[in-house]
């Protein structure tokens, strides 16, 4: 895949740099399919996603999609210089490398904190010159857990947190202890940032995401499916068998993300479209079904998934971290949700199986119990 994109220099998981090595002599064919017909300084960064289709692929993004980018995230969040950055995101995902971004543009400060630490991160807030911060809601979470009671200075104006859905509860929980969370949606396409809850909300409701920012539009087609149209998208998708336009004739990048908008105009996620289960006729999404599981006192973070059955085509089987018992938590299911949002099984884990930027790893949680 590499080789396909043609890419000269890597980013590897920890921050390290590495330039590639040509697999032939310089100058000679390129691999059929490959970037190289672009080579006119348009594509500056090539990251790595499993895209819409769980495939893996590279999406190729120009210095134009960055700056439109980072240039609106400034807008918005009122970055300006003077200001401080403290990057906690990995520096091979888009999210993290937008936060070095943003401040270069605004003639702001950065600083990373990698690999993520609560504790350094907490002692590092508490010097009071952060004024922006990077999380996903993992991150956050292990942040209230590992000091209940520290309160962010005065200084920290922005916690922007995305790149995983979070649960009503966490955001709450962060708000009340005075941690001015912004829930955002983006995604690698888009160049990070699409929408996003600036100021921080008094209250938050699962799946918001706020208003567009200002160089993208939003809009949910008839299957209830994210569409985006803007300068921040990239031109090209690159798998195995290459290198292939993102958007389409009119300009519209049609996401594998659920979503609605409000008669606000402001963007709600409800998930990944690939995810969504029938059982017994009855479509459901699992996100859903977590949130309100997270809702009951014995559960931290809740997976639900669907597993084959024969009376019900799939059912619902729910894996959770959190100190009730299995027994405990299906009474408390069959107390508070309706029969097709029930779980007909649950499982108690040590932990649950996520990616560096805290996205649920599903598939993994299928493989394993799927009978």
């Amino acid at each position: 895949l590499l080789d396909r994109a043609n890419a000269a220099f890597v980013v590897e998981k920890g921050g390290r740099l590495r330039r590639r090595v040509a697999a032939g002599p310089r100058g000679g064919p390129k691999p059929p399919g490959s970037l190289a017909f672009m080579e006119a300084g348009r594509i500056q960064l090539l990251i790595a996603t499993s895209g819409t289709s769980g495939e893996p692929c590279l999406i190729a993004l120009s210095g134009g999609n960055l700056r439109v980018s980072a240039r609106a995230a400034n807008d918005l969040l009122g970055l300006k210089p003077g200001d401080l950055w403290l990057g906690c995101l990995p520096l091979h995902h888009v999210g993290g490398v937008m936060t070095l971004l943003r401040p270069w543009l605004a003639g702001a400060g950065v600083v990373l904190s990698l690999p993520f630490d609560p504790e350094a991160v907490l002692t590092r807030l508490a010097l009071g010159d952060v004024t922006h911060i990077s999380l996903v809601p993992t991150q956050l979470h292990r942040l209230l857990r590992a000091r209940p009671d520290f309160r962010p200075p005065s200084s920290l104006r922005v916690v922007l947190m995305g790149g995983a859905p979070a649960g009503a509860n966490l955001v709450e929980r962060a708000l009340h202890a005075g941690w001015p969370v912004c829930p955002t949606y983006g995604l690698t396409e888009a160049a990070s940032q699409v929408a996003t809850c600036y100021p921080p909300p008094d209250h938050w409701v699962t799946g918001l995401a706020g208003r567009p920012l200002s160089h993208i539009q939003v809009a949910v087609s008839e299957t209830g499916r994210i569409r985006l149209r803007g300068s921040s998208l990239a031109g090209w998708r690159v798998d195995e068998k290459g290198a292939f336009p993102l958007v389409d004739e009119s300009g519209w990048f049609t996401t594998g993300d659920l979503g609605c908008l409000d008669r606000d105009g402001r963007l709600f996620m409800l998930g990944r479209a690939d995810d969504l289960l029938n059982s017994g006729g009855e479509k459901i999404h699992p996100h859903v079904v977590e949130r309100e599981l997270e809702r009951c006192p014995g559960v931290d973070e809740a997976a639900v998934i669907g597993v084959e059955d024969l009376e019900w085509g799939t059912r619902l089987l729910a894996c959770y971290r959190g100190g009730w018992p299995e027994s405990r938590v299906a009474r408390w299911a069959a107390a508070h949700l309706r029969g097709v949002h029930r779980p007909r099984e649950y499982r108690r884990l040590e932990m649950l199986p996520r990616t560096t930027l805290g996205k649920l790893r599903r598939a993994e949680l299928r493989r394993r119990f799927q009978k």
